[in-house]
């Protein structure tokens, strides 16, 4: 066991230690997010102005019973 426990010091010294990201980093996270959610909610907010003439479309071209 004590070849363990030397081989697992050896292995702990080594791994790479954590490091905070770059406020940089965060911006460019939090920019993403909110254009995700952006989008999301224009989508969403066109379905629910648009949803009804949008399946009339489909239900029309037969596409409707694919769903």
């Amino acid at each position: 066991m004590a070849l363990f426990r030397r081989g697992m010091a050896v292995y702990i010294m080594r791994m790479k230690q954590l490091s905070h990201p770059s406020s940089a980093t965060v911006a460019r996270i939090a920019l993403g997010v909110a254009l995700v959610a952006a989008a999301t909610g224009v989508a969403f907010a066109s379905w629910i102005d648009k949803g009804a003439a949008i399946f009339m479309a489909t239900v029309e071209s037969g596409l409707a019973w694919c769903f």
